[in-house]
C-alpha cells in the first residue's frame, strides 16, 4: 500500500539562504515562516510541523485588520464577508491567508509565489496576486504585485503581519522600539474587538519615534506612518543582546499595526511585537478610508522588507 503524503500544515516549504540569512517561506498563503539570521530569529516564527497561529508571516489581502460585522458595501451593492473572528463578529486578515500559492520562480536566494482569488458572493472579484521574496545582504525585500482580472473595478486594501523578534527565548519588555508613526483615532475604535487599542503605560496620542523600553504597555492599536514622500516608513525593535530588527515599508503602507501579543497563548505573549504595515486601517472596506480602488488590469505594486542590524 503507498504511503500517505504527509506535507506539513503550511505545505511546501521553500529555503532561501543568502550571507547568513535563512529564510522559509510557504505554499499556504505564501508565508513567512521563518526569518533568522546566523540562528538569530530576526522574525518569530512557527515550527515546520504545525498551523500557522497568530497570522504569524501572514499577508492580509483584500483587506488587513478586521471588517467590523463583516459587512461593506461597494458601488450600492451590499456584501457579508464569512465572519472569520466568530466570537467578536468580525472578518479579520483578509481571504487569502489558506490559499494555496504556486512557485513559479525558484533560486537559491529568492522566490515568487503566484495564487488567484476567484471571485466569490462575499468578494465579486477575481485577483492574480504574487509574493516576489529576495534575500540580499538587506535582509529580506518582499515584493507584492497583485492585478484586478475582473471587468470592473474592485475595493482593494493591502497588509503584512511579521512578528519582529528581540531575540532567541527573550520577550519584548525589555526590548527598546521606535517608529516613524503617531497614533491616530479611528472611528472604528470605538467598535468592540478582540483586543482594545489601548496603551496602558503612556498617553493614547503617543509619537513613536523616541526610542522606549517597550515595557508593560499593551499594544494592539493603528499608527500613522509620517515619513516624507520621498523615503521609506520603518520600524525598529532593539532586544537585550543589542542587535536590532528593521523592518521598512514604501510609500504605499501608510499605517502600521503594533501588537505587543497580550491575547496569544500564554507560550507567544509577549514574545515578539508584529508590525504590520497596511496601506489603509481597520475596516476600511466600510469605512472607505484609504481604500484603493483598483480599475480592471490595474496593477498594484509594493515593496516592504526586515533586517537585523
Amino acid at each position: 500500500m503507498q504511503t500517505p503524503r504527509t506535507d506539513p500544515p503550511s505545505g511546501k516549504q521553500y529555503h532561501l539562504t543568502y550571507a547568513g540569512y535563512h529564510a522559509v517561506v510557504v505554499e499556504v498563503g505564501a508565508g513567512i515562516r521563518l526569518l533568522e539570521h546566523h540562528d538569530r530569529p530576526v522574525l518569530e516564527s512557527y515550527s515546520e510541523d504545525a498551523i500557522c497561529d497568530g497570522a504569524h508571516g501572514a499577508h492580509l489581502l483584500p483587506w488587513p485588520n478586521r471588517v467590523f460585522g463583516g459587512k461593506y458595501r461597494f458601488r450600492d451593492q451590499e456584501y457579508a464577508l464569512p465572519l472569520t473572528e466568530v466570537e467578536a463578529g468580525n472578518a479579520i486578515h483578509g481571504l487569502v491567508r489558506w490559499h494555496s500559492f504556486n512557485a513559479i520562480r525558484l533560486t537559491q536566494s529568492s522566490a515568487t509565489l503566484e495564487t488567484t482569488l476567484h471571485p466569490t458572493p462575499w468578494y465579486p472579484f477575481r485577483l492574480v496576486i504574487q509574493f516576489h521574496y529576495e534575500l540580499s545582504s538587506r535582509g529580506l525585500t518582499v515584493i507584492t504585485e497583485v492585478i484586478n482580472r475582473s471587468l470592473e473595478a474592485c475595493p482593494f486594501a493591502l497588509g503584512h503581519h511579521p512578528y519582529l523578534s528581540p531575540g532567541k527565548d527573550q520577550t519584548i519588555d525589555q526590548a527598546v522600539f521606535s517608529a516613524t508613526a503617531t497614533h491616530i483615532e479611528l472611528a472604528t475604535d470605538t467598535v468592540q474587538t478582540d483586543t482594545a487599542q489601548t496603551d496602558t503605560a503612556h498617553g493614547s496620542h503617543q509619537n513613536l519615534e523616541t526610542p522606549m523600553p517597550v515595557g508593560d504597555r499593551i499594544l494592539d492599536t493603528t499608527f500613522a506612518v509620517h515619513t516624507a514622500a520621498h523615503t521609506s516608513s520603518w520600524a525598529r525593535l532593539k532586544g537585550t543582546d543589542g542587535r536590532t530588527v528593521e523592518l521598512w515599508a514604501d510609500q504605499s503602507y501608510r499605517y502600521l499595526q503594533v501588537f505587543t501579543g497580550d491575547t496569544l497563548p500564554s507560550w507567544r505573549r509577549r514574545r515578539a511585537m508584529a508590525v504590520e504595515p497596511m496601506t489603509a486601517p481597520p475596516n476600511a472596506l466600510q469605512s472607505g478610508q484609504d481604500l484603493l480602488i483598483l480599475e480592471p488590469e490595474e496593477i498594484l505594486a509594493t515593496q516592504w522588507g526586515v533586517q537585523l542590524q
